[in-house]
């Protein structure tokens, strides 16, 4: 795509998303397709909307979760505009470990999901994150939010690919399929998504895992499909993400489990922080028990 043009809030190293052999843009350099812009993230957000509404380019620009607040204005006006943009948001939850609850966003994914017009998706391994790419690419009437994990996620090749990445376009789909009689479903996204795929493995066939990478893209589907992901006559539902908690009970009911984090972080090793604050197989299971939820 060589109208595709990228850059990065001085973070290149961390966000992996320089784009290799086409340059930077410089004063002596004008057909660079990597901007430096430092560290501006507010600055980053006007410029990449002023190169989209010129309409020629599809820009992007990349730092850590924590740090979109310091660009929500900017953010806010390309949803508001319809600017076909997108960011990449990485280090986006409490697994970013030492550099502590500064630095560990719980609330800005949810954050980021109020915002009218604006795509969050939040992909879960390889295949979803290719997903993800192409759903930002696609998208030409409001700008999309890549957020991704800074810890290592494992490819879930129990899915098949192709359902990985086209189950991103439509925002949600069916991770595992239950076998026999529907008895739970539980939803996630992103790096929980292989929690919520172990704990069914240990909660019983019964169980069925949809993927919600992306709330609006699946609230935009029709109907017919969304109740063929989540039946309304399956009324057992919980859902686990590394985060606040609330957004979800729009999927799972008032009477649902969401496994959230609902307060701020800590400074310590990534993993430890997850399984300090709940995110992990065993409590996922323990609190399908507690709600009576599972085999």
């Amino acid at each position: 795509m060589p109208l595709l043009i990228s850059g990065s809030a001085d973070l290149h190293g961390s966000t992996k998303n320089y784009i290799k052999e086409v340059g930077d843009f410089t004063k002596d350099n004008h057909s660079g397709r990597n901007l430096l812009f430092g560290i501006r993230e507010h600055a980053m957000g006007a410029i990449v909307n002023g190169i989209a509404y010129y309409g020629i380019f599809r820009p992007s620009g990349a730092t850590f979760a924590v740090f979109a607040d310091y660009m929500r204005p900017s953010v806010r006006l390309s949803a508001l505009m319809g600017l076909p943009i997108f960011h990449i948001w990485t280090h986006d939850s409490v697994a970013v470990g030492e550099d502590g609850p500064t630095h560990q966003p719980v609330e800005t994914t949810s954050g980021l999901r109020v915002i009218p017009n604006l795509d969050v998706i939040r992909p879960a391994d390889p295949e979803e994150t290719a997903g993800a790419y192409v759903a930002a690419l696609q998208r030409i009437d409001g700008p999309t939010g890549l957020i991704l994990t800074r810890q290592n996620v494992p490819n879930l090749s129990s899915i098949p690919v192709q359902t990985r990445r086209e189950g991103v376009l439509k925002g949600g789909y069916i991770a595992r399929q239950e076998q026999g009689e529907l008895e739970l479903i539980i939803l996630a996204s992103g790096s929980e998504l292989n929690l919520a795929l172990q704990a069914a493995e240990k909660l019983g066939s019964s169980v069925r895992v949809v993927s919600v990478p992306c709330m609006e893209r699946f609230d935009r589907q029709d109907d017919a499909y969304r109740e063929s992901v989540l039946p309304r006559s399956c009324r057992n539902r919980m859902a686990v993400e590394a985060g606040v908690s609330d957004l979800w009970r729009k999927y799972v009911g008032l009477d649902g489990v969401v496994v959230g984090i609902d307060r701020f972080g800590m400074s310590a090793p990534g993993d430890i922080v997850l399984e300090e604050l709940g995110m992990s197989v065993d409590n996922v299971v323990k609190q399908a028990a507690l709600a009576g939820l599972g085999a």
